[in-house]
């Protein structure tokens, strides 16, 4: 496992709600991965990489991606260590991009030489296309196979199929730990390789142009999804042992005539909650979710039937024509 020299990791228990609670929780010289429900950024000797709050998610950098510029161009890293060794790194979770930023920045003196490390920066640029994305990036699955992409993120993909619950602290270190030691061995060329096996399952297919699709707990499942061409998309990320369900929603494009409106969505899924007055869900017009712990209390026939007359409704007022309502 990987004994970081650079950075203390943290896991935060929950996260951070805003700028100011963040700098008052946190040490002088600490960066934040996806960690606070507000803009990415920096403020003194405290930086939130993000692309989820406040931004425009297409036009947005993912975290990987940030802190890769921050590293190579800003010399954050190098600047920040002559005053605190170790830095202070906060998390929330393991996700692809968490991890591969955390690596970023553990080993910034790969990305501070010269030349860089041309397998690193391939692998981040192909990340933040598929994170800005929502995952529904269009990519030939050989690809990311035969460049060990997928073997890369492999130990993350089996901790999302176990789901996030409270306490799982341990787990999420040694996730991101696992993924830095494999993007080492990756650099040193020792990688394997790790064929995607994922198998979602359409539950639903809308006349309007989306579909809801059970991933069955496995993040390459929406490869598969954007290699078949579905690009608005309803997903079951995971069943919680609790009953409840995790859900991600995604737009595949802005440039859709404004038809599958992320917003409107989750807006009206949260006030369909059990606890309406619980933030379950949230996100960005592009992608969003109901919360990573603690879950939706809605089965997913019951997000078909809220979405369904929304989505028409847009539909048909861009297509008013029904012959020329597109079903798949």
């Amino acid at each position: 496992m990987s004994s970081f020299r650079n950075i203390q990791l943290h896991v935060a228990p929950k996260r951070f709600k805003s700028w100011d609670d963040f700098v008052s929780l946190t040490p002088e010289y600490s960066i934040g991965l996806e960690v606070i429900d507000d803009v990415p950024g920096h403020r003194g000797h405290w930086v939130h990489f993000d692309h989820h709050r406040g931004v425009v998610r297409e036009a947005t950098m993912s975290a990987a991606m940030q802190a890769y510029i921050a590293v190579r161009q800003g010399r954050l890293m190098e600047k920040w260590l002559k005053r605190q060794s170790p830095i202070h790194l906060w998390v929330w979770n393991a996700d692809q991009d968490v991890c591969l930023a955390t690596f970023v920045l553990e080993h910034h003196e790969l990305l501070e030489r010269a030349e860089g490390e041309p397998q690193l920066r391939w692998i981040v640029q192909y990340n933040n296309k598929i994170d800005v994305c929502g995952g529904l990036y269009p990519v030939k699955i050989e690809e990311l196979e035969r460049n060990h992409f997928t073997w890369v993120f492999e130990p993350y993909r089996e901790q999302r199929m176990r789901g996030k619950s409270a306490g799982d602290e341990k787990i999420i270190q040694e996730t991101i730990c696992a993924v830095c030691d494999r993007l080492l061995a990756l650099l040193e060329g020792r990688a394997g390789v790790a064929p995607v096996t994922a198998q979602p399952e359409i539950l639903y297919e809308s006349p309007y142009d989306f579909v809801i699709a059970d991933e069955k707990g496995d993040p390459n499942s929406r490869l598969v999804l954007a290699a078949k061409g579905y690009t608005n998309l309803i997903s079951l990320i995971c069943r919680r042992p609790n009953g409840r369900y995790t859900y991600s929603v995604i737009r595949g494009s802005p440039y859709d005539e404004d038809v599958f409106r992320v917003k409107k969505l989750i807006y009206a899924f949260q006030a369909a909650e059990d606890y309406p007055n619980e933030k379950i869900w949230g996100g960005s017009g592009l992608a969003a979710g109901s919360d990573s712990e603690l879950g939706s209390s809605l089965h997913w026939t019951q997000l078909r039937d809220i979405a369904e007359p929304i989505v028409r409704e847009a539909y048909l007022r861009h297509y008013p024509d029904p012959l020329k309502v597109a079903v798949r």
